[in-house]
């Protein structure tokens, strides 16, 4: 009970910190081009494939939870589940992870300023640290191994390894498209181009919305991990 307690206020604070970073900065009073309707749609397009692919993804860790849960009651008459001895790593790692997050709003407010110089070290910033999270992770598999979990016979270590392996792929698959829109941030900084800046800050914000869902993710993961 502590430990969702403790999972569920850190949840809170991360969402809280995020809202006050992204409202500060007041968006609504941004200046710059109306876009026109044929802007509005292309933009908007990438927008909903995004929260398309989420919805889905999302649907996918439902099961693995759900499964995860019906394998440690023991239904089916399998073997009884033996608890896993989660590592402390873990804690850092997802302090790692909520820095990251962090760091990558600060680099959105800032880019949708037209502060591009500004926040394209933050939104680089966010990429190591995340890269910091994925190493921590790697560690926590041979901590886990090494705490005495006995390794892949243990259904509760198998589910553990299968659990932030699949959250860590998604990790990697998104610092592909970061390191893509890095480079454009570094390569454009001066543009004074408003379609090209349009993309960038686009860009920006589909990899900051990317970035908090898989904290979130990570969040209720490793409350279920936790819990168990």
């Amino acid at each position: 009970m502590m430990t969702a307690m403790v999972i569920a206020m850190l949840t809170a604070i991360t969402v809280w910190w995020l809202l006050i970073q992204r409202l500060k900065d007041k968006p609504w009073m941004t200046q710059g081009v109306v876009p026109t309707s044929q802007e509005g749609l292309t933009s908007s397009a990438p927008k909903v494939a995004l929260w398309a692919f989420l919805i889905v993804v999302a649907s996918l860790f439902g099961i693995f939870a759900s499964a995860y849960t019906l394998r440690m009651q023991g239904h089916g008459g399998l073997a009884t589940w033996q608890p896993l001895q989660e590592p402390s790593v873990l804690w850092i790692n997802t302090l790692v992870l909520v820095f990251a997050s962090g760091a990558m709003q600060i680099a959105r407010n800032r880019i949708d300023q037209d502060n591009i110089a500004g926040g394209r070290g933050y939104f680089f910033g966010a990429g190591l640290l995340t890269l910091v999270f994925l190493a921590g992770q790697v560690l926590a598999w041979q901590q886990a191994q090494a705490n005495g979990n006995l390794g892949p016979s243990n259904p509760a270590f198998a589910f553990f390894v299968l659990l932030t392996a699949v959250h860590g792929l998604h990790m990697l698959g998104g610092l592909l498209v970061l390191g893509r829109t890095t480079v454009r941030l570094w390569r454009n900084a001066g543009t004074t181009n408003v379609v090209s800046r349009s993309k960038l800050r686009l860009s920006v914000e589909l990899c900051t919305t990317y970035w908090h869902w898989l904290l979130l993710v990570w969040l209720g993961l490793f409350a279920l991990l936790l819990s168990t």
